[in-house]
């Protein structure tokens, strides 16, 4: 029997809570892991705070980010903030140097755990970033911000493989799959579509193609921006993963130089739309050098030392429980970096077990 430990933000270490889940053992957490949002007197939920309402603090958040201005957000006393893992006072980092907001913006709305994900597109200098973040509201103010922030710029060293797409635009809408409701006899628990996303990080693990997630025909994956599946071969080429759809990538074994998917931790949960944000740290510990396919041809790892991809993913699970889209913001970090937060469902990494790795 797999078990949920759910620890809220008032008392972590002795409010505990078991159900049964039907495919993985998962933690909740509801502070951070260097120290609490709040200090001072207990933090209670009083003020419920629907889907609407988590829309609209989040976009207060983005327009007092724009200005500069802490201020101007509804941050209560003691708010913690991260970007890209490292606590910062506001105002820093992209607090002081987004200068303009496209209209872009997938929300993840889970008034249940009083957490709304999002991720935006601006500019930063003039320079292209995705903004993804975690927000946790408590009495409409907002207690813990956790931004994995992709500068798309290669001057930064933040895009994937040191490009950004030529059309990238900061405007426009997520793909329909990502807005369109499940319908209610369809709808799955937020343990289900954690467990269905947690098949997609093992499948990933160390893949060699006997694992595969539960991916639906129309799968597509972007990372900062970039394709991942289903992109035309060029003429003459040899096609490769992101030429191929999700399932036929999995499939063949082409991942497996990601050694061990770690600190796997579901951010928030929309039931009324199958999304699901999640946390998770890449480890390739470069002792992968080749490796065979499926269909016999062999693939190349190109790092010579071991390197991690620190990624705030966003996921829409269809009306039949598959995986359709798959949208990533992601970085290069040091080697085994931990996120900094216990906040979110915890789940559970076959390989770090193995390597005794200690993810909290």
């Amino acid at each position: 029997m797999n078990i949920l430990i759910k620890a809220t933000a008032r008392a972590v270490a002795a409010g505990i809570l078991c159900a049964i889940v039907s495919a993985v053992p998962m933690a909740r957490a509801a502070t951070s892991a260097a120290k609490p949002a709040i200090t001072g007197a207990a933090v209670t939920n009083t003020a419920p705070c629907d889907r609407a309402c988590l829309h609209d603090i989040a976009e207060t958040y983005l327009t007092a980010m724009l200005a500069h201005a802490p201020s101007k957000a509804p941050l209560a006393l003691n708010a913690r903030y991260t970007e890209n893992g490292v606590n910062l006072s506001l105002p820093d980092g992209l607090w002081r140097t987004l200068d303009k907001l496209g209209t872009y913006r997938l929300y993840v709305a889970d008034p249940q755990e009083r957490m709304i994900a999002f991720l935006a597109k601006g500019l930063e200098n003039g320079a292209p970033v995705l903004i993804g973040t975690r927000l946790r509201v408590i009495n409409h103010q907002i207690t813990e911000m956790e931004s994995v922030v992709g500068r798309l710029s290669s001057t930064t060293g933040g895009a994937l493989l040191g490009t950004a797409p030529k059309d990238l635009s900061i405007d426009g809408e997520p793909r329909p799959q990502f807005l369109g409701d499940v319908p209610v006899a369809a709808r799955r628990t937020p343990e289900q579509l954690a467990a269905i996303v947690n098949g997609y990080f093992t499948g990933l693990e160390g893949n060699t193609g006997d694992k595969p997630p539960a991916f639906a025909a129309d799968c597509h994956r972007l990372e900062n921006e970039t394709p991942t599946t289903n992109v035309p071969v060029p003429q003459g080429a040899q096609p490769g993963a992101a030429n191929m759809p999700c399932a036929k990538a999995f499939g063949l074994g082409y991942y497996h130089e990601d050694t061990r998917l770690r600190n796997r931790r579901i951010l928030a949960v929309d039931v009324e739309r199958g999304l699901v944000c999640a946390s998770v740290f890449f480890d390739h510990d470069a002792t992968v050098r080749s490796y065979k396919l499926k269909d016999g041809r062999e693939a190349k790892a190109r790092n010579t030392g071991p390197w991690t991809w620190m990624i705030q993913e966003y996921f829409e699970v269809n009306a039949a429980g598959k995986i359709s889209q798959v949208e990533a913001v992601l970085l290069s970090v040091p080697y085994g970096t931990r996120p900094g937060w216990v906040t979110g469902t915890h789940l559970p990494s076959p390989q770090a077990k193995l390597d005794h790795f200690r993810e909290y």
